[in-house]
């Protein structure tokens, strides 16, 4: 009799604890984060809610995008990536929920900056900083200052020293060109970063990371963002990373699907994900990311960048208006720099000789010649205005048809004009150079 009645409610917690497995809310994230970085907030948000089971979907940006306009949003509760494009897309199709955001605790804005939506579809959950990634040792051995500014990178004591990405070929890298236009102004943008170009290596995606190479000393300083270097430093590399006066920032978002039936449990993980709890995850030294939380900085590790209090810079890039210029920044990055790049790499080491002699000889004649040379050698074939008119012609995937073949118009165009320019600029130089009598070979 005691046996049958220790079977009974031995049973019935079993029964109890199946059912309350069971009951446990399922809740569909959809998200590009690696497994390490997913697999920490699974485990964190567990803890504080074990009633809700998080099942993971991961796609990449361009997969995520179709699945997400499927039927009911293929059943996803909860959109949680760094696609900023998909995030925008989406909401002008009605996909999300409005979220209720804690402007007090969780700002919309780092300094000037915009980093979430301003109608509060979706929010920022962290960010990651562009700058320049640098082997200390490396800058030692050569004499080298750390750069402080974009501006740095173009003096000519960098030439060689230098990794830059090249924004057709690295996902983060439309941005981080662009940023550099926004900060300076189109054209003064175009002539910084082809001179910036003629001191770097390019480098595209599939080769050894940007991180291996600085550490292995071969350069000594790339262009990058912040939480590649981060997480090397973390784990013992002999790196360091400085932010430019001008710093520009890619967030990344979360988002509720319009269709969840599950919106209660999603705003709990939403609500996770921007706590000091959910933010002090970004400190993991195999994440290190930005939080967006500025009270969350109070437990950061020892020398953290801390965006807030560093955004008196009054540089206001805002990623929401310039996305759709991105594959038109690329194109003409490959046209007017990666295409060319031994070729620009030798004008702009011409344009210096003959700098350094009109500026020595000190005749207005030569260094106005050189004024112009400089500036032949920056120039972009296209204007800003321009730019704006001509964006929506280019996308992210390649098109056929009437769009393509006004894609190839101007790109035939901007040849011409850049093979001009390249040429009246070499003519000027070497007309100085042989005026000083130097010569005008290179």
């Amino acid at each position: 009799m005691i046996r049958t009645r220790f079977l009974f409610v031995l049973n019935l917690a079993f029964g109890l604890m199946l059912s309350t497995a069971d009951a446990a809310e399922r809740l569909v994230v959809l998200t590009a984060y690696p497994e390490d970085v997913v697999s920490r907030y699974q485990a964190a948000f567990k803890k504080v809610r074990p009633d809700i089971d998080l099942e993971i979907l991961w796609r990449m940006p361009r997969d995520a995008l179709p699945y997400l306009r499927q039927t009911r949003q293929g059943g996803v509760d909860v959109y949680w990536s760094a696609a900023y494009a998909n995030f925008l897309a989406l909401k002008a199709e009605h996909a999300w929920r409005k979220l209720a955001a804690d402007r007090a605790a969780v700002p919309g804005r780092v300094g000037e900056a915009p980093i979430a939506d301003p109608e509060g579809y979706f929010a920022a959950t962290e960010m990651a900083g562009y700058g320049f990634g640098l082997n200390p040792e490396y800058l030692r051995r050569h004499s080298l200052p750390a750069p402080k500014t974009w501006e740095d990178l173009a003096r000519p004591e960098f030439e060689g020293h230098l990794l830059f990405p090249i924004p057709s070929k690295v996902g983060f890298a439309p941005m981080l060109a662009d940023l550099v236009f926004e900060a300076y102004g189109w054209d003064k943008g175009w002539a910084l970063l082809s001179e910036i170009a003629a001191n770097s290596e390019l480098f595209a995606a599939g080769g050894p990371f940007l991180t291996d190479v600085l550490a292995s000393g071969k350069k000594g300083i790339a262009v990058s963002l912040d939480f590649f270097f981060a997480s090397a430093i973390a784990n013992g590399a002999p790196l360091s990373f400085a932010y430019p006066d001008r710093v520009g920032y890619s967030p990344a978002h979360v988002a509720i699907t319009a269709s969840s039936g599950k919106t209660e449990a999603a705003k709990a993980f939403v609500e996770f994900l921007l706590s000091k709890e959910g933010q002090a995850i970004l400190f993991h030294p195999d994440i290190r990311k930005l939080p967006v939380r500025p009270d969350v900085y109070r437990s950061a590790p020892a020398g953290y960048f801390r965006p807030f209090e560093q955004a008196g810079n009054g540089f206001a890039y805002d990623a929401a208006r310039n996305l759709a210029r991105l594959p038109l920044v690329s194109a003409l990055f490959d046209a007017v720099i990666a295409n060319r790049h031994e070729r620009l790499k030798s004008l702009w080491a011409l344009v210096r000789r003959a700098e350094a002699e009109a500026k020595r000889l000190g005749k207005a004649d030569m260094l106005e010649k050189t004024a112009r040379a400089r500036a032949l050698a920056g120039s972009v074939p296209v204007s800003e205005s321009a730019a704006e008119a001509l964006k929506t012609q280019f996308k992210p995937r390649p098109e056929h048809g009437d769009a393509q073949h006004g894609v190839d118009a101007a790109k035939s165009a901007w040849q011409e004009a850049i093979e001009r320019n390249a040429a009246e600029a070499e003519r000027l130089a070497r007309e100085v150079l042989t005026a000083a009598g130097q010569g005008g070979g290179a």
